[in-house]
């Protein structure tokens, strides 16, 4: 089964600026880069992501049925699954601390 992916404002925001927001280096930002754009192409075809992405269903509020998955220990990225739709929407790239406050950032 293939997904349609939608990628809102602010993942496209927080992709574009990762090394700068989450203070990676210029490597560490190509290798986040990289695992996030192959973890969407895997999504994409309806492959599960390799057991360390620690690919998971949030289950506190407000996530409760979101999905995150892991690209370093504290970069997270967060995406909603609508099987019924084929579609796949990338909500942001996040941190644990962000995540738990519950806030989606700009």
């Amino acid at each position: 089964m293939r997904y349609k992916i939608k990628m809102e404002k602010p993942f496209i925001k927080r992709m574009d600026n990762l090394g700068k927001l989450f203070h990676l280096s210029n490597a560490d930002t190509a290798d986040a880069r990289e695992t996030i754009i192959d973890a969407i192409a895997n999504l994409a075809d309806g492959k599960e992501l390799p057991e360390g992405y620690n690919d998971r269903i949030l289950e506190k509020e407000p996530w409760i049925g979101y999905h995150e998955f892991h690209v370093f220990s504290d970069l997270l990225v967060v995406y909603y699954k609508v099987d019924r739709k084929n579609r796949i929407r990338m909500i942001t790239i996040t941190d644990h601390e962000e995540l738990t406050i519950g806030k989606l950032p700009d």
